[in-house]
């Protein structure tokens, strides 16, 4: 439940700007890592490819990203386009004015410390899937 109330606070303030927060996310882990493979870009951010593929495209349709054949003609590899860039600042003052207000309800220390913990349940779940 909590998950999903935290899903509407970052939908709300985002879609000011037109953005969901899965829009985001995958904006800001292209601007943070750079053009990556599909597959990879799947597995930063902890999805099924398919799942990605399918979330890319409304970024690719409003031109925020490319999706380019890769040095191999199966890979598909995304790109940030300046668009995408602009998008994703003008996004992220109401990103983090949704983190200012969470850490602000819950208190820096211990929101810091739920994140960090929940960085190392996925670290671990992560461990178990590949085992």
């Amino acid at each position: 439940m909590t998950t999903r109330w935290i899903d509407r606070l970052y939908s709300q303030a985002l879609g000011e700007v037109d953005l969901r927060p899965m829009n985001y996310a995958f904006l800001s882990r292209l601007a943070a890592d750079g053009p990556r493979m599909v597959s990879q870009l799947a597995d930063r951010l902890a999805m099924e490819r398919t799942t990605c593929t399918r979330e890319l495209q409304p970024l690719t349709r409003a031109g925020l990203v490319t999706v380019e054949v890769g040095a191999d003609r199966r890979q598909r590899v995304v790109h940030l386009t300046p668009e995408g860039e602009a998008k994703l600042a003008e996004g992220r003052p109401h990103w983090a004015a949704v983190q200012q207000r969470v850490a602000g309800a819950f208190g820096s220390e211990p929101t810091d410390d739920l994140l960090g913990r929940l960085r190392e349940l996925l670290a671990e779940t992560q461990q178990l899937m590949a085992h």
